[in-house]
């Protein structure tokens, strides 16, 4: 057969039964250079036809093609930059990817090996450092294919344990320094071996001897840049092998750091740049490199801070890259960093501190920052060390903690504040707002907030700024402890700001006034409601500021989120300003004003209820209607968060505009409508992905297109949520949308929709509900609801079957519980309930031994690792492990729904059941996983659970125990156990000792604000001694005061879903007139249960509506003098609360 394929001007341009490297003299190289010069063409009609040509000769003669570019490539007599393009077309055909541009693969094994020689020859030959670098490309590309031990079939040696076997040997010869003439070759050889690593670092590694030479030679050589190639190979080696294999290049640490002083020295910043970065990549995987150096001289940790606070002849970015170091050294070494080097904290902190006074002081710049938009460009490039300081000081004090961090910190701030430099007081102030998060004594966040108001009147307007900017972070981050204490003060200083003669300045006095406001409790938000409305709409009629504009809009709709109904009365005046901006802001820059007008008239729809909002709400729905799905991606979000708040305001009436809504909605869901001509148009064909539509065929896809899908999806689960049964009608057209998503096994489609394809799940179990609820309210049998889980379930099952990665596994087992959960009552039988039972038991077994098999691969590999580089941060995560013990305990939910929803069918499933939780309980790994399980069994088969008490009780008890060592998540498990044992009498013989260990948690110190699963056990600790108060006070023992231990806990927030329960239940006690919650005949407790109801009255995330109105019925059934004697219980904001209760 004889191959050939034509030039631009239709002569024959190459043509042969046979392709050889050796017969490249007989290719019209000419012609390949016409082509290349075509392709780079300006003009648009000599390059299609050039990128025609290609395209077929990549697809019909790829041998041809690619031996006709090597001859280019290896060609000193081609224009350089002809050869580089070469080079660049070269390594996309030799990249390992889509079938149709990974031409390497279709060529003859003889021309593969071929080829392979010809390149290195090249390589190792060529004269010109650009060049010798993009062949290096094309060499590390294809080394990544043929050398790929997971993969052998790219092997150009079949049988051979290398799959390249001259690769090495020839990049080794070349990298040596001692026996090469050529340190540009040298370095070139080092380049491509660090790019080949992730590959060959085996047989790299294997080679200890050889490469400990080229390195101590590389590293030694009087040439710069090849010991920058040395330094990077090294950290190469140390980020992608593990610690046994790279402890014997600790010895080349002090040569390194010495690398980094002659770089600085002979001012190459480019390479000084790279080697620096490749020492934040080491910082960050493998830390413990540097331990050595850091002790012996605190290196390179001095040279670090040195370049970060240089203003000299050093770069905003390489001082950036210097700060980073220290900082991601000091979030994964905290604890040896304490231990060993104890200035190393307050060293990093001093640095930030430099970077926050770098703004530009120039009276025309403050000018124009002060006219500056803050989503205008410009604003990040003239702050950009600000910047980075900010965002480096909230790490430190996120990984070093307050309390070690508090005593350098609060020193510097007051440091910077003494200094008369308005510079120096914005430092502090940022250093402030960017740490009050992390702030646990109360005493220290009313020192923040003093300090705070104190600059308000400062004469410089970026102070004013960075001072409202700190009170509206503090607000977002000590709420409400800071609005409760503050607000008499804060309010009046924020109504004053909000007239500052900087508009830039008012914009974020309204800022602060959104965070200040938007947890202010509604009992104290009343009082300062009209003369902030007033205020505001005379700002919206006045000012043509966008931001003051934007701002102002955003308050009036944090006002009617607030105060709710009582906006009324503003709506009238308010909902015509809404309409005008909605109309008439379409101008370039006004997206954003436009879809805060879109976000407010939702906020006032929600507040004001929908039967004042409903015919607006016709029209706002009208107007996004008619918005562009091009509309920029800021537009976008906004109208789909005002169509969810429209939605959830509506509820079963938004159903009217289904039919209008949900065509765009689904359309966006589907690949079909996306071709190749959008790649063909693209800049940058990066940004585009090859899928597999529903039809087969491969479309196209830019990447945003997965962030549309989920927008999409998001707003279907609402519209399922609120719209309930009434969406009934529109399931089935859903259901066959989401289907290809959920199906799609492709590749591409895993890699890039595996998030998308996890919400489709949760969006199939909210139409499972829906056919459940329309079908019950039709009087219909539930088939549709019974059809669609029976689907999801066989797609699920494939899944599982051809997935082992967590991650992906995590999302489908989470899915499917809400799928089951949903279906409701008497749809799962006996076969569906063992199919899911067995399948469930068998993830958690596979996810188990992937983890057995990743910590023995661990150990193996910490096997002769030296003693000084023992991992001492226990609280490292294992990233990997942390995915397999979530997708367990999905599992285990899983297992829950089923009980939820069949506990008759799951009986039988008992003993396999209580044999699993007694091995389980057995391991530390799994011992959370097994009392969860009996958890569920304990809510879902109540006292049929009864006969495998004996398997988990003992464990129930042990885990409450309070201590170090203690798993958190085990003492919450442990409590919730009580709490839903507590009702049954099989329970009487242990309740004594119940309670004696829930008194201790109960009763011990309160968690530290950041200890997240510290405080949810608390929580369940109060939720459990509340249930046993309630179900077993006969059984407690005399010295252990149940309920006020208990009560002296209340409420609780941090567990929301607990909250509700608790609340409730203390509610239905009290008006029960239980003896025991009220306190006995003198009714001791009562001021402090009506305290607790007055202060989550409201609070829809800790108190439900319904017990709302119990509480208004309890304090209506209170005699007004005792109310008045017990006022002393109730804080002001209560105080207010309970005003308006009895007043409604």
């Amino acid at each position: 057969v004889q191959h050939q394929f034509f030039s631009l001007d239709g002569s024959l341009l190459y043509c042969a039964p046979q392709v050889c490297i050796a017969m490249a003299a007989q290719v019209d190289k000419t012609k390949f250079v016409d082509l290349l010069d075509a392709l780079c063409k300006p003009d648009r009609a000599t390059r299609q036809k050039a990128e025609m040509l290609y395209q077929q000769a990549k697809q019909s003669e790829p041998d041809g093609l690619m031996l006709g570019l090597l001859a280019v490539l290896g060609s000193a007599d081609v224009q350089e930059s002809l050869r580089r393009q070469s080079a660049v077309l070269l390594r996309q055909l030799v990249t390992r990817g889509h079938e149709k541009d990974f031409a390497f693969a279709r060529i003859t094994q003889q021309h593969q090996q071929e080829f392979a020689a010809e390149l290195l020859r090249v390589f190792e030959h060529e004269a010109s450092t650009k060049v010798q670098s993009k062949i290096g490309d094309v060499v590390s590309k294809l080394a990544d294919h043929v050398c790929n031990k997971d993969d052998p079939r790219g092997s150009l040696a079949p049988g051979s344990p290398s799959g390249w076997p001259a690769f090495l040997p020839q990049l080794f010869r070349m990298a040596d320094a001692s026996s090469s003439t050529s340190p540009q070759s040298c370095e070139a050889a080092m380049r491509v071996i660090l790019e080949a690593l992730p590959t060959v670092k085996g047989d790299v590694v294997e080679a200890k001897q050889r490469l400990g030479h080229l390195l101590q030679a590389g590293l030694s050589d009087a040439n710069l840049r090849l010991r920058t190639a040395s330094l990077l190979l090294v950290c190469g080696i140390v980020n992608e092998t593990d610690k046994a294999a790279w402890a014997p290049l600790l010895q080349t640490g002090a040569m390194l750091i010495q690398v980094l002083k002659q770089l600085a020295e002979a001012g190459e910043e480019d390479l000084l740049q790279e080697a620096v970065q490749a020492f934040i990549d080491v910082a960050s995987t493998e830390p413990d490199f540097f331990k050595p150096q850091l002790t012996a001289s605190t290196e390179p940790a001095k040279f670090m801070a040195t370049v970060a606070r240089s203003r000299d002849n050093v770069t905003n970015g390489m001082r950036g890259l210097a700060l980073e170091w220290l900082v991601t050294y000091l979030e994964k070494r905290v604890k040896w960093l304490t231990k060993h080097l104890s200035q190393y904290p307050a060293m990093v902190l001093e640095a930030c501190m430099d970077f926050l006074l770098e703004v530009d002081a120039d009276e025309e710049e403050v000018k124009a920052w002060a006219a500056r938009m803050d989503d205008e460009e410009g604003d990040e490039d003239e702050d950009e060390l600000l910047h980075v300081g900010e965002q480096s000081l909230d790490r430190i004090a996120e990984a070093v903690g307050i309390d070690d961090l508090s005593q350098p910190l609060f020193r510097l701030i007051g440091h910077f504040l003494s200094q008369e430099p308005w510079q120096a007081k914005l430092a502090a102030l940022a250093a402030v707002k960017q740490t009050v998060e992390y702030l646990e004594e109360k005493s220290h966040i009313d020192e923040m907030a003093q300090l705070l108001l104190q600059h308000l009147d400062h004469p410089h307007p970026r102070v004013r700024f960075m001072a409202l900017h700190a009170i509206g972070q503090l607000a977002n981050d000590q709420s409400p402890t800071f609005q409760e204490a503050w607000h008499q003060t804060v309010m009046p200083a924020l109504m004053k700001m909000m007239d500052d003669p900087i508009d830039r300045v008012t914009a974020m006095a309204m800022s602060a006034f959104v965070s200040f406001a938007e947890t202010l409790d509604t009992s104290l938000m009343s009082s300062y409601s009209q003369p902030f409305m007033e205020k505001l709409v005379a700002k919206l009629q006045t000012t043509q500021h966008r931001g003051v504009r934007e701002e102002s809009i955003t308050s009036v709709a944090v006002i009617a989120g607030n105060i709710g109904k009582a906006f009324s009365q503003y709506y009238d005046v308010m909902m015509p300003v809404l309409k005008q901006f909605i109309m008439n802001a379409t101008g370039e820059k006004e997206s954003r004003l436009r879809g805060k007008s879109f976000e407010c008239m939702s906020l006032l729809g929600i507040a004001v209820g929908k039967d004042k909002f409903l015919p607006d709400a016709q029209g706002a729905i009208s107007e996004m209607l008619k918005t562009s799905l091009d509309a920029d991606d800021m537009q976008r979000e906004y109208i789909k968060e005002a169509s969810e708040r429209i939605c959830q305001c509506l509820k079963r009436d938004f159903a009217q505009f289904l039919p209008s809504l949900l065509p765009g909605v689904l359309k966006t869901l589907k690949f079909d409508q996306v071709g190749e001509a959008i790649a063909q148009n693209a800049d940058d064909n990066e940004m585009y992905v090859k899928v597999t539509a529903s039809d087969g065929k491969l479309v196209q896809v830019h990447s945003q297109k997965f962030e549309e899908m989920k927008q999409s999806l998001q707003l279907l689960m609402c519209f399922c949520t609120e719209v309930e049964g009434a969406y009934f009608d529109f399931v089935q057209p859903t259901a066959e949308v989401l289907m290809p998503l959920l199906a799609n096994v492709d590749a591409e489609f895993a890699a890039w929709c595996e998030e998308v394809r996890c919400i489709c799940l949760q969006v199939w179990g909210l139409i499972i509900k829906v056919a459940r609820s329309g079908s019950d309210e039709r009087g219909l049998s539930p088939d549709v609801a019974q059809g669609l889980l029976s689907t999801v379930l066989r797609t699920a099952f494939v899944m599982f079957d051809k997935k082992r990665d967590a991650e992906t596994l995590c999302g489908v087992t989470s899915g499917i519980t809400s799928c089951i959960k949903n279906v409701g009552k008497r749809i799962i039988q006996d076969a569906e309930v063992k199919q899911i039972v067995e399948k469930m038991f068998a993830l958690i077994d596979q996810s188990l031994a992937r983890s057995r098999r990743a910590a023995s691969e661990k150990k193996q590999n910490s096997a002769g690792v030296p003693r000084e580089l023992g991992d001492e941060e226990n609280d490292d995560q294992d990233w990997e492990e942390g995915e397999e013990e979530q997708l367990r305990r999905n599992c285990e939910e899983t297992l829950g729904a089923v009980m939820e929803v069949a506990a008759e069918h799951f009986r039988p499933c008992l003993p396999l059941c209580g044999e699993r939780i007694s091995t389980w309980l057995q391991s530390e790994q799994t011992k959370v996983l097994g009392l969860y399980l009996a958890c569920d069994l304990l809510l879902h088969l109540k006292e049929q659970s009864v006969p495998i008490w004996p398997v988990f009780m003992k464990q129930v008890f042990a885990s409450l125990a309070l201590g170090d060592g203690e798993d958190p998540d085990a003492r919450t498990a442990a409590a919730y156990a009580i709490q839903m044992a507590a009702p049954f009498d099989s329970f009487n013989e242990a309740a004594p000792e119940a309670f004696r260990r829930l008194a201790q948690i109960v009763g011990g110190q309160k968690p530290k604000k950041r200890d997240t699963k510290g405080k949810l056990a608390l929580d369940n600790a109060v939720a459990a001694m509340v249930a046993m108060a309630k179900h077993k006070a006969n059984l407690c023992p005399p010295d252990i005061q149940a309920w006020p231990l208990a009560l002296s806990r209340l409420p609780i927030r941090d567990d929301e879903e607990e909250a509700r329960k608790v609340h409730g239940t203390l509610v239905d006690l009290v008006m029960a007139q239980d003896p025991g919650v009220l306190g006995g005949p003198s009714r001791g407790n009562l001021g402090r249960l009506l305290s607790i109801f007055a202060e989550v009255y409201l609070q829809r995330n800790i108190c439900i509506e319904e017990t709302e109105e119990k509480i208004k019925q309890v304090f209506k059934l209170i005699p007004a003098d005792m109310l008045q004697s017990l006022a002393f219980s109730f804080t002001e904001k209560q105080q207010k609360k309970i005003e308006k209760m009895l007043s409604s």
